[in-house]
């Protein structure tokens, strides 16, 4: 007998939707979420809007603010280089981890994500872009065996991706991005794992400091 799956609640469904709003820039940094407003627009009640906007809350995407409301997070309210080091101690101990257990599968994967980021680029789709971005990031975590890492990163991507969106292809540096993404599948192959994982640390303070300058 085949296990019944049960359906994703209102809840989970508006906490997605919302989210992935706010990284496509849909709803921009700073903007105003009445929940009304965005229950009319998912067509559910506002309890499950209420659930979504405290689940944002708790990752940082939305701003509770007294006697005003709720809205979608500053970038005034984000300090870029510690945010920068938060995802730097991440992303270097899921690399770490995905180099010693999964090289290989690793490896195949950014080849495959890396071979598709050219077309985003030279199409000038920033969202396809971005997107795969990413994919190449995350996959760090997908191939290091270690859930905790995992959700602790899950907890930040979100944010990372919309801040991207909002600053758009004219702060934000494809091309040092791409060549960086390459770089690091080099060492990769060239069995450096080390040197891929300081670059790693280089290339996410490149992006922060494109960030930081413009801000």
């Amino acid at each position: 007998m085949q296990e019944i799956t049960r359906p994703p609640s209102l809840s989970t469904i508006a906490t997605d939707k919302l989210r992935q709003a706010i990284i496509e820039g849909t709803f921009k940094l700073g903007d105003n979420l009445s929940e009304n407003e965005l229950a009319d627009l998912l067509s559910i009640s506002k309890t499950p809007v209420r659930h979504a906007l405290a689940q944002m809350k708790v990752e940082g995407l939305v701003e509770v603010r007294p006697q005003k409301g709720t809205y979608v997070f500053s970038l005034d309210s984000v300090d870029l280089p510690k945010f920068a080091e938060h995802r730097i101690i991440l992303e270097q101990a899921a690399l770490d981890l995905a180099i010693k257990r999964n090289l290989k599968p690793l490896i195949t994967t950014l080849e495959q994500i890396t071979a598709q980021m050219p077309q985003a680029h030279e199409t000038k789709s920033f969202r396809d872009f971005l997107a795969l971005d990413a994919e190449y990031h995350n996959a760090f975590f997908s191939f290091c065996d270690n859930e905790y890492l995992c959700e602790s990163y899950s907890m930040i991507t979100a944010k990372h991706r919309a801040i991207s969106a909002y600053l758009g292809e004219n702060i934000v540096k494809k091309d040092m991005a791409l060549q960086e993404h390459y770089q690091m599948l080099d060492l990769l192959n060239s069995d450096d794992p080390k040197a891929a994982i300081e670059l790693l640390a280089t290339h996410i303070r490149h992006c922060t400091n494109t960030k930081a300058n413009a801000n």
